[in-house]
């Protein structure tokens, strides 16, 4: 009997695992669908793809040895899963899903094909949409980084949780404020970036850390920015007024420079033949 082609292999293994966990794709779905914070959720698959082309070259001549060990890893997931559904984490389940999904795809590619395309595996992580519990603590960061702020600026205030009382009037740190969305796609960026511009590990876990500090720094500054603006205009709700705007203005800013920090750090690597 001829052996069943690679393709077809990894295609049923892949479909029987979505129809297997359909409910947390379908939950992944429905947060990306009306989640600002999980909107770039839909590029994942797409840029996973564009990082396999692009190492193309370290797998040419590399054939799919399909090995069994990597199945093992199938019964922590498994364990991993069963906790979280009893517990009712559907971050958990989804995280265990995909655990799943990629000891299937590190078992039929070999260890030497799965090495090649790691980063691209990797990356697949961002399709969990993950980070909803940091909130509250990118809450107090922000509470904080503004009351240090009007400290240090000289205007008085009262902190109460995440309300900031000025002479001016009231701000609020709401949880659309807290940053997430703004952290969550700075880890997804720098990701992708560290993957294209870097070859040694350390550097990309430098810049990837560093997308995940500079952004929740960069949004305590940003809502400082908003109070004391408010403290100078005489109004609070004249300085709040499409804040969120100014914000991604604000954010991408702050993703350029981070991408023009990396840049004298990136690792030249070898041209590729045609």
């Amino acid at each position: 009997m001829a052996p069943v082609p690679f393709a077809v292999t990894l295609a049923l293994g892949l479909i029987g695992l979505g129809l297997l966990f359909q409910a947390e794709a379908a939950a992944a779905l429905r947060v990306w669908l009306s989640s600002t914070a999980y909107g770039h959720c839909f590029l994942v698959l797409p840029i996973a793809a564009w990082l396999a082309w692009d190492r193309r070259g370290v797998a040419r001549g590399l054939r799919p040895q399909p090995t069994p060990w990597p199945v093992l890893a199938v019964l922590p997931c498994a364990l991993a899963w069963l906790a979280a559904a009893r517990l009712g984490v559907m971050e958990g389940r989804q995280f265990a899903a995909l655990g799943i999904a990629e000891a299937l795809l590190v078992a039929l590619l070999g260890w030497r094909l799965a090495r090649a395309f790691a980063a691209p595996l990797a990356y697949l992580v961002f399709l969990v949409p993950f980070g909803a519990f940091l909130v509250p603590a990118l809450q107090s960061v922000t509470v904080w980084c503004i009351d240090a702020g009007l400290d240090i600026a000289g205007v008085p205030h009262a902190v109460d949780a995440v309300t900031i009382d000025i002479p001016e009037g009231t701000f609020y740190v709401a949880e659309a404020c807290a940053g997430l969305r703004f952290l969550i796609a700075s880890l997804a960026f720098g990701a992708c970036y560290a993957c294209l511009m870097y070859c040694r590990i350390w550097k990309r876990l430098a810049f990837l850390a560093a997308c995940g500090a500079v952004p929740v720094a960069a949004n305590g500054l940003r809502a400082l920015g908003i109070v004391l603006a408010g403290h100078l205009l005489g109004s609070a709700a004249a300085a709040a007024a499409d804040h969120l705007v100014y914000g991604w203005g604000f954010f991408a800013g702050v993703t350029i420079l981070l991408t023009l920090a990396g840049l004298p750090f990136r690792d030249d690597r070898h041209a590729v033949p045609a």
